[in-house]
């Protein structure tokens, strides 16, 4: 664990101490401050390691009240937000529209915590910050941000607007194959800038979505992506009968 950054040495031993309920269901982990003095870490080493606890379902963050204990093994109900036996997810685009990149930027910036964790390398570390707006016909439908380490793509910077394709293109040019990846999709509002470049009235609700992909060498891509929902949407196609009606135990 030696070589760990130290916000991981932090995450593992909290969610150990949760697995052996050190820190019980329902409970309170210990607030920032006393997690810098019992860790010895800075508050952003703090937050990094409880962001990666937050997104694995162990904790919530209560805004003013403190980091709740969640029970990750929590079943979740049959409702209709559930979605089972998945044979294909594909993206609807407006019909008779041709979508195109207008360009890309790519510069070097220090890692967030939030980009850091999804990574797993150290915050403040460099890594690329890919930057482009998705046409949908002559319309913005999304723009797109892509965070990739500098170790995987050590000169990715020297080929602005010399590709497209990000996976297939770093294929090609490095050998490095996508090989496993989990997609979010959410809901957020436009604010002032984001309802510019996108043109619709700030406020606007509009898909929000978080891509982690990895290869053989771990993470190599973190995404975020801001997309108008009347000119793309998402079909999940699914079929046979849900896994958990033969489940007699699922709702007891």
């Amino acid at each position: 664990m030696a070589n760990l950054p130290s916000y991981k040495i932090m995450y593992q031993k909290l969610k150990e101490d949760i697995d052996n309920n050190v820190y019980p269901i329902g409970t309170y982990l210990p607030t920032e401050g006393e997690l810098e003095k019992l860790f010895q870490v800075s508050r952003t080493t703090v937050r990094h390691a409880v962001d990666l606890l937050a997104r694995e379902g162990r904790v919530h963050v209560k805004q003013g009240a403190g980091t709740q204990v969640l029970d990750a093994t929590e079943k979740q109900l049959p409702i209709y937000s559930k979605f089972h036996n998945i044979i294909d997810v594909k993206t609807e685009i407006s019909a008779g529209k041709a979508i195109k990149t207008n360009g890309i930027w790519i510069n070097r910036i220090p890692a967030s915590a939030h980009v850091a964790g999804a990574l797993e390398v150290d915050e403040n570390d460099s890594v690329f910050c890919l930057q482009r707006i998705i046409h949908c016909g002559e319309a913005p439908m999304a723009i797109m941000t892509n965070y990739l380490r500098t170790d995987f793509f050590p000169d990715l910077d020297s080929y602005q607007g010399q590709f497209h394709d990000l996976y297939y293109f770093i294929q090609k040019k490095y050998g490095i194959k996508f090989e496993t990846g989990q997609e979010r999709i959410s809901a957020i509002k436009t604010d002032y800038l984001d309802a510019q470049i996108l043109k619709i009235a700030p406020g606007t609700p509009i898909f929000f979505n978080t891509r982690t992909a990895a290869c053989s060498l771990g993470p190599l891509e973190y995404l975020e992506a801001k997309i108008r929902p009347d000119l793309c949407s998402f079909v999940v196609t699914m079929q046979g009968v849900p896994k958990w009606y033969d489940d007699v135990n699922y709702l007891k």
